[in-house]
């Protein structure tokens, strides 16, 4: 592996990596009542999500519908995945590199892999917001949700006003068994007090009060979120859920 290629991987995926800790992936883990809504509510330009690649894969064909991890053929793909898990593990102290590896393996699914380096990653940066992030959406795909609530609660503590932040924890709630759908809403309606016009608390928060029967409550969120956003990707659903309300 060159060292020009292990430098266009860290470019790309660095410029990339932060879509993909911050498109709220987590959506698609979502139990199939409420699996298309919560994809849905996901950010525009979400990766698609695939299978998860073996990085010792060096040739061949990538899984079905495996999103590219930067361009170039499959197998350039498959080998960026291993030449960045390579460069990490060569350099444990490097942050840029941990999370480069760690973006790849979130991308392909492979979550037991991205939590190894967002812990070298938070073991350099304690504080930091991205790795934080990462590491709770990371948290959320593989169903800890509780852990994943301490990530998010670590990013409040710094920022008591990070929208983005306070509705993954409302998120957290949700997906908890038994559903905490009160604490749920309580986070969305602090994320919508910090921005009004927040997409993903207003969908969340209008599916949430659906589920709880407050069909007045929602009608009014699902009002707001047209207002915003007329042709948001959710709003079919919310309107069929509250019709059969």
């Amino acid at each position: 592996m060159s060292r020009n290629i292990i430098f266009c991987i860290i470019g790309i995926t660095l410029g990339f990596m932060i879509g993909f800790f911050f498109a709220n992936a987590g959506w698609d883990v979502r139990p199939p009542a409420v699996d298309n809504l919560r994809r849905a509510a996901t950010a525009e330009g979400a990766p698609r999500q695939a299978p998860p690649l073996n990085p010792q894969q060096q040739s061949g064909q990538l899984p079905p519908d495996h999103p590219s991890l930067g361009g170039g053929s499959s197998a350039a793909s498959s080998a960026q995945l291993q030449a960045a898990m390579d460069l990490a593990d060569r350099n444990p102290r490097d942050y840029d590199a941990q999370m480069t590896a760690a973006a790849n393996f979130y991308q392909v699914r492979d979550f037991n892999k991205a939590v190894v380096y967002l812990n070298r990653a938070l073991a350099i940066k304690p504080n930091d917001r991205d790795a934080l992030t990462g590491m709770g959406q990371t948290k959320y795909q593989l169903g800890d949700y509780t852990g994943a609530a301490t990530y998010f609660a670590k990013i409040l503590a710094q920022n008591p006003t990070d929208a983005d932040a306070r509705t993954s924890l409302g998120d957290t709630y949700f997906q908890r068994q038994p559903p905490d759908y009160d604490r749920a809403i309580a986070e969305y309606r602090k994320a919508l007090d910090i921005d009004p016009k927040h997409e993903h608390a207003l969908a969340a928060l209008a599916d949430t009060l659906l589920r709880k029967g407050d069909k007045a409550k929602a009608r009014d969120t699902i009002d707001k979120l047209a207002a915003i956003n007329p042709s948001h990707g959710a709003l079919p659903t919310l309107r069929s859920m509250l019709s059969r309300k």
